[in-house]
């Protein structure tokens, strides 16, 4: 029984983490990489928008301290301050709403400063691109130590984008590309943006990964639906908020196992909350841990079997 039990613990299981977006609520994935790496082998990751961030991190160091070192470094650069000061301090329903009006507001002066001056997306390529570079993300995919994928959405077609090769730099622009905040990624015919646009968590790029057990990691951000609608435009948002919450949850249901750290308090640009963030993210972890051994030992357990009680065809 004991030699049985050491054959068992051999047995590679192949774990894929699906790493949802949500702005500085992603960084709680920080934590979940620290608290399920200890005893976990983490095979691979799929990350969309903030979740591609730290996913792509991860993947290229294997090591959750330089991750979060690398990355608070980033957040101390004024054009993240800059994001925080504009949009900081609103739930997921404001948050659009501040967007816009920013958007709109920006664009009337610029209009009547010079009609040639028009923007349309608050912050350039060229700034993202040194931010990334700065990150160590141009790069081959091939270069990584595990594999990785990230999603996105092309705006011609409608359609999910999954991306594992190739220039890693180009892949996360798109990823984390948000309509009206960073400009698109064009890549041949396609005109490529965040994925949170679709699903914010890219349960199907997992599941395209050939893993034995999914673990998704939702960040999304609350809905309070006992808000006051007072306008069309409050109702307008209210509704796409909950059509978007809704077909994460969807998604979600679709993974073997489902983690979700208690974030959705924290506006998405509230960049000066990521401690808060991380500790949360451990939390979670630390609380699914014993499920997700479990679910190991189950799949060890399954493949012994199968092995055990398969037999070679033989051909007439």
């Amino acid at each position: 029984m004991e030699e049985e039990s050491y054959v068992m613990d051999k047995i590679p299981v192949k774990v894929v983490l699906a790493l949802g977006g949500g702005g500085v609520r992603g960084l709680a994935h920080i934590g979940i990489l620290r608290a399920l790496s200890k005893d976990i082998p983490i095979s691979m990751i799929a990350g969309t928008s903030m979740g591609a961030v730290v996913g792509a991190l991860y993947a290229l160091n294997l090591d959750t301290e330089e991750v979060e070192k690398k990355l608070f470094e980033i957040l101390e650069k004024k054009e993240i301050k800059e994001i925080e000061r504009l949009i900081s301090g609103h739930n997921v329903v404001e948050e659009k709403k501040i967007i816009i009006q920013r958007l709109l507001t920006f664009v009337k002066k610029m209009y009547l400063l010079n009609l040639r001056a028009i923007k349309r997306w608050i912050f350039s390529g060229r700034e993202i691109n040194s931010i990334f570079d700065e990150l160590g993300f141009d790069i081959d995919f091939k270069k990584l130590k595990i594999p990785f994928s990230c999603m996105s959405v092309d705006l011609r077609t409608g359609d999910e984008v999954i991306m594992n090769k190739g220039n890693l730099k180009e892949a996360i622009l798109a990823s984390i590309s948000l309509p009206g905040v960073f400009p698109p990624v064009k890549k041949g015919n396609r005109l490529l943006v965040d994925g949170g646009v679709i699903c914010s968590v890219p349960v199907d790029a997992a599941k395209e990964m050939d893993a034995d057990l999914v673990i998704a990691v939702g960040v999304e951000s609350a809905i309070d639906y006992n808000k006051k609608l007072g306008n069309g435009f409050d109702i307008m948002f209210q509704a796409d908020a909950i059509r978007a919450y809704k077909i994460n949850e969807m998604k979600l249901k679709t993974a073997d196992l489902i983690i979700l750290p208690e974030v959705g308090h924290i506006s998405w640009a509230s960049f000066s909350q990521a401690p808060e963030c991380i500790k949360a993210g451990e939390k979670a972890a630390e609380k699914m841990k014993p499920q997700i051994l479990d679910m190991i030992r189950k799949k060890r357990r399954d493949k012994f079997w199968k092995g055990f009680f398969s037999f070679p065809k033989y051909s007439d």
